[in-house]
């Protein structure tokens, strides 16, 4: 089959990728992703990483700084080039993507906020190079929480593009929702190549405040209503956490009002949590699940998840709701303990079952298997069979 795509730039027999999406020094979970998939690209193809002078305003972001902590030198390789809210940089900034005549344009999408830039940029990327072939990378079709117009939005964005790639089977149902499935490839989330801390176990846990025979239960994450960080500590309301030595450890910055959550602790275990109200850097993040001894997920809803990627690394178990995104690769009672959703008397039953120290070593050895299949190696062929064979 001939292909619709003009072949524009070859170097060293590489087709060269656009990549617009946000990366370091940006902070969060779709620039982490990106600053991978960059990395596991930049070696087989080439390519040409655009990232935002302006992500979100102020007005719409709830934490306290969009950016990473520290010294970011050597992550700003993507050039700075969309500012997601002023018009007037778009059309100029899509033209300097186009000058290039990149074979493939790749756009990360997660938000409606965004749909507006990102069409008006396919659209004069098409116009000035009508042989670059578009694909979006959604990480949500449709966001968690409501937006104005963002079902309408996200389908529009999405009608206008060549490939679409989604990470789970809940994002495929809801491109089917909007009629937009002969164009999407499902992919999976990959699971994150972190090595462990330098420092051992028993020296964190003395670091972080905990004993040897605690049984650190861990939250982990920016803290939003649809993760139901209120049904963790309604479960754990019913379970005596001195006999059971349990100490529950909240980690991520709130995106939501945290009194009246933490408020709902019993008074009686508020002394045994630990909580770190603040966004947590990837070496930070290591030293947590080094440290724990199971992660409790009861998600609401969820497309896929990072945080599961980064614990199925580190072979944490986990004790997840039963949410397509969630549970798509695990299975219950082998490699996580899934409990129905909402339902805070399954969730209590699976944070006792978690507490047996043999029903962790046998999920976290199960999870070693999921690590492998789960690669950034088997994800980037994947990914790349799909634009280059396919679209060549």
């Amino acid at each position: 089959m001939i292909s619709k795509f003009t072949h524009y730039h070859f170097k060293n027999n590489k087709p060269l990728i656009s990549f617009l999406s946000v990366f370091p020094p940006y902070r969060g979970g779709i620039s982490k992703f990106s600053d991978f998939l960059y990395r596991h690209l930049k070696d087989r193809v080439e390519i040409q990483a655009y990232n935002f002078t302006n992500l979100y305003p102020s007005l719409l972001f709830p934490g306290k700084s969009q950016f990473l902590d520290g010294n970011d030198e050597g992550q700003e390789y993507a050039k700075r080039l969309i500012h997601s809210w002023n018009p007037l940089n778009w059309k100029t900034a899509a033209r300097a993507i186009a000058s290039e005549k990149p074979d493939h344009f790749l756009i990360s999408y997660w938000h409606p906020f965004f749909a507006p830039a990102f069409i008006r940029v396919i659209s004069e990327v098409k116009k000035n190079s009508p042989g670059t072939c578009i694909s979006i990378l959604a990480h949500n079709v449709l966001p968690h929480e409501k937006f104005p117009m963002g079902q309408y939005l996200s389908q529009k964005l999405l009608a206008k593009a060549d490939n679409i790639f989604v990470l789970s089977e809940s994002s495929l149902k809801e491109a089917d929702n909007l009629s937009i499935t002969d164009k999407v490839t499902k992919l999976f989330h990959p699971v994150y190549e972190q090595a462990p801390p330098e420092k051992s176990r028993p020296q964190l846990r003395k670091q972080y405040g905990f004993a040897d025979d605690d049984v650190v239960l861990l939250f982990f994450g920016l803290i939003r209503p649809y993760k139901g960080l209120d049904l963790m500590i309604e479960a754990l309301n019913s379970i005596d956490l001195s006999s059971h030595r349990i100490r529950p450890l909240i980690a991520g910055e709130f995106y939501m009002g945290k009194e009246p959550v933490l408020s709902s602790i019993d008074d009686s275990h508020k002394t045994y949590y630990t909580i770190i109200d603040r966004f947590v850097s990837d070496e930070e993040m290591a030293e947590i699940l080094t440290i724990s001894d199971a992660m409790v997920m009861p998600y609401r809803s969820a497309t896929q998840s990072g945080i599961l990627a980064n614990a199925i690394n580190f072979k944490l178990p986990c004790i997840v709701s039963d949410v397509e995104g969630l549970t798509e690769h695990l299975t219950d009672n082998k490699s996580a303990l899934i409990f129905p959703s909402e339902n805070v008397t399954a969730l209590k039953q699976a944070i006792e079952s978690i507490l047996e120290n043999d029903r962790r070593t046998t999920i976290a050895g199960h999870l070693e298997v999921i690590k492998e299949e789960l690669s950034w190696q088997a994800f980037t062929d994947r990914l790349l069979a799909k634009l280059i064979e396919e679209n060549p």
